[in-house]
């Protein structure tokens, strides 16, 4: 939609994108580990989880580090949480706090065999927050997706003022552009703020039908219609299939006077 809501072009990549990044980095796609990584960013703050992530490809370029049994090296995840339970620091500069651990679920420690439980405490559980799927990374992940493609049918919705009107007979050519992003739900990747240009073909008795009403500089015209990407223009092609205005809607909804 043209109408949209002003964004901010440049801004500091978040936690979300930040965890996010560290785990393609180290090749972590499963749920745990990636919220492990979002844990620790939002503890140590981003600056020092780069910089864990920094140490931790110039141990990986050095030899690694082996498990505690000797018998193979860490994986790069491994060792970046390694060097955050060990050496990373919280915001606060306190030791950062081992992830919670599923297995120790129900398992007292020797030490508190014999203690009763504190029924005036309550156990915070672990907040699993998904990592904030980022927009680098959507290459990779729509290929895989592509390899099995589902069907669609396609309409697009286009809102606002049409640029230079070219009529070729049969039809109406203008083109329109989108330059801001809206406010996305939480948890989509944010694109870049590219412009998005779209060139519309009008149907002369669809214009017609508008033509007058687009002479009000404070109407907005809305068409309906069949979106398709036209590289050759470097643009999306809409063939409108229904075309009106804000204000006709408006007309069209207040209730007819019936003659006395």
């Amino acid at each position: 939609m043209i109408e949209q809501d002003k964004y901010t072009e440049q801004q500091e990549p978040s936690q979300e994108e930040v965890a996010a990044s560290i785990a393609a980095t180290l090749g972590e796609t499963e749920f745990a580990p990636r919220s492990h990584i979002f844990q620790i960013v939002r503890a140590t703050g981003r600056t020092a989880a780069r910089e864990l992530l920094a140490k931790t490809l110039e141990t990986e370029t050095n030899g690694g580090i082996m498990v505690p049994d000797g018998s193979r090296r860490r994986t790069p995840g491994g060792v970046f949480f390694y060097l955050a339970y060990t050496v990373g620091k919280t915001k606060n500069g306190k030791p950062l706090k081992r992830a919670y651990n599923n297995n120790q679920k129900g398992k007292k420690q020797p030490n508190q065999a014999n203690k009763p439980e504190n029924t005036n405490e309550q156990t915070k559980a672990p907040v699993n927050i998904p990592i904030a799927f980022s927009w680098e990374g959507r290459i990779e992940v729509v290929k895989e997706a592509e390899q099995e493609k589902g069907q669609a049918n396609v309409k697009i919705t286009v809102i606002g003022r049409p640029g230079k009107i070219l009529d070729k007979g049969s039809c109406i050519v203008t083109v329109m552009e989108s330059t801001k992003l809206p406010t996305l739900p939480k948890g989509l990747p944010t694109p870049t703020s590219v412009p998005t240009k779209y060139a519309v073909y009008i149907a002369s008795k669809q214009w017609k039908k508008v033509e007058e009403a687009m002479k009000d500089p404070e109407d907005t015209l809305i068409i309906e219609g069949f979106p398709k990407t036209d590289s050759e223009v470097s643009a999306i092609a809409v063939f409108a299939t229904n075309v009106t205005t804000k204000k006709l809607q408006m007309a069209k909804k207040q209730p007819q006077q019936t003659p006395q």
